[in-house]
């Protein structure tokens, strides 16, 4: 992903709703490592829910959620990079690097 120096950037939105498309709970997000040029944050805050082109029955549709957000030092100019972590449905636990390229 590409970042502005010193700007928030939206990183990833999840929510957990019912076949109703309903609120449920919170998704958990976890920060395993923050990055080395500023920080990563969590926010509990409304989102669109956005399947990625599946067509999915709550594709698009407003929701309670987490909102992750990524921000540099004001000036900083390079690459950076965070590890998150979240719980699947079925108890395994994805892991991933998260890649930001902090420009201008």
């Amino acid at each position: 992903m590409t970042a502005r120096s010193g700007e928030r950037t939206s990183v990833l939105q999840n929510a957990h709703l019912n076949g109703d498309c309903k609120f449920i709970d919170y998704p958990r997000v976890d920060i395993v490592e923050q990055p080395k040029h500023r920080r990563t944050e969590i926010i509990h805050q409304p989102i669109v829910v956005d399947s990625g082109g599946k067509k999915m029955k709550c594709d698009k549709v407003k929701a309670n959620g987490v909102a992750v957000y990524y921000t540099s030092h004001p000036g900083y100019v390079g690459s950076d990079k965070f590890i998150l972590r979240t719980p699947e449905e079925r108890g395994s636990i994805v892991e991933g690097v998260a890649e930001v390229k902090v420009v201008k």
